[in-house]
């Protein structure tokens, strides 16, 4: 039996709760409720990816209707990282982030995301000291911009500078991005 695909109550939180829901209108969260996420209740322990895709799906469509959906989902996947920074995880990796510096960022980048999920696979490949393809074996969303939106956020949290996230390949469910950055100056530990 296959395994079903679950975002965990954990993402849920750190994107809707956190950093979406002082800014969510009563119709945003109506439209949120008809749809599976009734933020005036406790969540749920998590959710069948195809319900958090038309979370953010609602979300997008309430917050950026004047974008196109891709930019609307792009912006998405940088709140979501956003939210994350405001749980205590992410208070410890925001700390850390600058340490780490932005390749070892992305080496840990799978780590993270399996925290919100039971399935999120990334792989790297290096092509150049600040060039790498990173593969995921699905962007949690119907657009692979959420994933690049969520990458380039990391990316700046760990110093990166001049980020690009460009979409190689994505198939609907996997997506290939090829990232390149500048390192910021070195940042000391004490002093």
């Amino acid at each position: 039996m296959p395994l079903q695909k679950l975002v965990f109550a954990t993402a849920v939180e750190a994107l809707f709760v956190r950093e979406l829901g002082a800014t969510l209108s009563g119709v945003g969260r109506r439209l949120l409720r008809d749809v599976g996420l009734d933020l005036d209740h406790p969540l749920e322990v998590a959710y069948p990816l195809a319900q958090w895709k038309a979370f953010l799906r609602t979300a997008a469509e309430v917050l950026y209707p004047h974008l196109p959906s891709v930019e609307a989902h792009w912006w998405m996947g940088i709140h979501f990282v956003e939210g994350y920074l405001q749980t205590s995880m992410g208070r410890v990796l925001a700390e850390l982030a600058p340490v780490l510096g932005p390749r070892r960022m992305l080496e840990r980048i799978g780590a993270d995301l399996s925290s919100g999920n039971n399935f999120s696979e990334v792989r790297l490949v290096e092509h150049a000291p600040r060039y790498v393809e990173l593969w995921m074996n699905d962007v949690l969303d119907d657009y692979s911009s959420f994933a690049a939106g969520l990458i380039l956020r990391a990316q700046q949290m760990a110093g990166a500078r001049n980020v690009s996230v460009d979409v190689w390949s994505f198939d609907g469910t996997a997506g290939t991005f090829l990232i390149r950055w500048r390192e910021a100056a070195p940042r000391a530990l004490f002093g």
